[in-house]
């Protein structure tokens, strides 16, 4: 069974909007818990910001102009945009003449809403630079810095290069393990599985896999590889020999407070209406593009030659994205383009089945609100120009209006 494609249901009156399933070496579908609620879902994560040196810094592109931008703001923050950061060495021990893949390894960085703070000829070397950074680290914890290691930095996740530096001074070390918060799953009907665990409780936990499902049944989103650890049960308030359930920890990663709204609009099954999308803020939009992106069918186009996008309401990137993708492929559609190639991918992105023209009414009310957007390697090209070059090379027919 493709646990996604199922239609999950139980015999209660209540709604059932979560699942909890693992699947055996097997193949064996294991079904843990049905519930009808989760309490701690929604969490609104505290931001960390650290302090980087990019020590050693040969920047190129969009990194370069920050750096000059830096260097005649008088200690002026410069924003970033998205930087990624790659540390490649060789694996100790291993035969340097065997093969690259066994023989390297590397770390992989996400670096979240960055800015320069400090520019300053570099103390290694007078013709590079060290940069100083603030930002969310996103990415595993690294204790231990290797050696005779590459450190490369891209324009995002999966854009093109920004260019190099001798090591990055922060990063390896002091960083703490990320905490994943408990959260109590309400109204559970245990599987045997389960029941049998609650009767002789297991220290470890398995991984298991949490469904959120909408009123038909249908899988809207799910949390993959999350600890089933289990600390206490009761009989729920809910009754009709339902338990809540106490977890040590709930998903790694969760949507913020702000997304519930759109997490009960999908409940009630994939929108029908063009334009709910508009109602939301940023946070809100950007998981409406998220539960879009999980669909089995958002991605399948419209027969039309000629798609509408109705711009009056694309106000941010997030926005854009709805935009798009409910033009391609109707309302809570999705438009399966890889936009990393905006920022210099090197796949090439996604081509749509066949050519189209896509008709963008008040496209000047993207083009005011993101002006200042740009995430193009270069730095050069405005991020409403990036995507109609995008478009025109996947042989789609923009005609702005």
């Amino acid at each position: 069974m493709v646990v996604e494609e199922a239609m999950w249901t139980w015999e209660r009156a209540l709604p059932l909007k979560y699942v909890l399933v693992s699947e055996e070496w097997d193949g064996e579908l294991i079904v843990w818990a049905r519930c009808a609620e989760a309490d701690g879902l929604f969490v609104e994560s505290a931001p960390r910001r650290e302090r980087l040196t990019f020590v050693g810094c040969a920047p190129t592109g969009r990194l370069l102009k920050a750096a000059e931008r830096a260097r005649h703001r008088s200690g002026e923050p410069v924003d970033l945009g998205a930087l990624g950061l790659i540390v490649d060495f060789p694996v100790p021990g291993a035969d340097p003449e065997g093969d690259p893949y066994d023989t390297y390894d590397d770390h992989h960085w996400e670096l979240l809403t960055p800015v320069l703070v400090d520019c300053r000829p570099s103390g290694v070397d007078a013709s590079l630079l060290d940069l100083v950074v603030e930002a969310e680290v996103d990415g595993p914890v690294w204790r231990r810095e290797p050696a005779d290691a590459e450190w490369r930095l891209f324009n995002g996740g999966g854009g093109g290069s920004l260019g190099e530096c001798r090591r990055v001074e922060g990063l390896y070390g002091n960083r703490p393990f990320p905490e994943s918060p408990p959260m109590r799953l309400i109204g559970c009907e245990p599987g045997e599985r389960l029941l049998r665990r609650l009767v002789r409780p297991r220290g470890d936990g398995d991984r298991v896999t949490l469904l959120a499902v909408d009123r038909t049944g249908r899988v809207m989103r799910h949390q993959e590889d999350m600890p089933l650890r289990v600390v206490a049960s009761r009989p729920s308030a809910l009754g009709g020999a339902l338990v809540d359930l106490w977890l040590a920890e709930g998903p790694a990663v969760r949507p913020v407070p702000a997304a519930r709204p759109v997490w009960d609009a999908w409940f009630e099954g994939p929108p029908t209406e063009p334009g709910a999308w508009a109602a939301f803020p940023s946070e809100g939009r950007a998981e409406w593009a998220a539960f879009a992106a999980a669909r089995q069918d958002a991605g399948r186009p419209l027969p039309n030659p000629v798609r509408h996008l109705d711009g009056r309401h694309v106000t941010d990137v997030q926005g854009l994205m709805c935009a798009i993708g409910e033009a391609v492929a109707g309302p809570g559609g999705l438009y399966p383009q890889c936009w990393h190639t905006l920022r210099g991918c090197p796949c090439g992105g996604d081509f749509p089945p066949a050519p189209f023209t896509l008709v963008w009414h008040d496209a000047e009310v993207a083009r005011r609100a993101l002006a200042a957007v740009t995430v193009d390697t270069a730095g050069e090209t405005p991020y409403v120009d990036d995507v109609l070059r995008l478009l025109a090379r996947v042989g789609i027919t923009v005609e702005l209006r």
